[in-house]
């Protein structure tokens, strides 16, 4: 008797590349909050129509790569609000929260070093 058997739903999420539901769901939930408190506290101090749309955009964002598309427009909320440091200081420490947290096709590329780059 097999106790994991393959089924249509399981093959289909291979097929579309999907994670499996896993015993460790809630890892990736509480980095998905993480990311979304940090983006949000970017924005405490600061009042108007774009922040309170900026702030219910990263409220209400479904997953982890939704979170990642929104990194440019809390940037750019930040800079006209904030200035270049910060709205970039702020940016930095966000992307750093998404390490590991990403799919393949969103991470960006490792590019080797080349053969004739010195270490230092």
């Amino acid at each position: 008797m097999r106790w994991n058997k393959p089924n249509l739903r399981n093959n289909l999420h291979d097929l579309l590349g999907r994670d499996k539901p896993s015993s460790t769901a809630w890892v990736r939930d509480q980095g998905l909050e993480d990311v979304r408190r940090a983006m949000l506290q970017g924005l405490m101090g600061l009042t108007g129509c774009e922040v309170a749309r900026m702030s219910m955009r990263l409220r209400y964002a479904g997953d982890i790569e939704a979170l990642w598309y929104l990194r440019t427009d809390l940037f750019a909320t930040l800079l006209s609000l904030r200035g270049q440091a910060v709205a970039q200081t702020v940016l930095d420490q966000v992307t750093l929260l998404f390490q590991g947290q990403l799919p393949r096709s969103l991470r960006a590329p490792q590019i080797p070093p080349s053969p004739h780059a010195r270490p230092f």
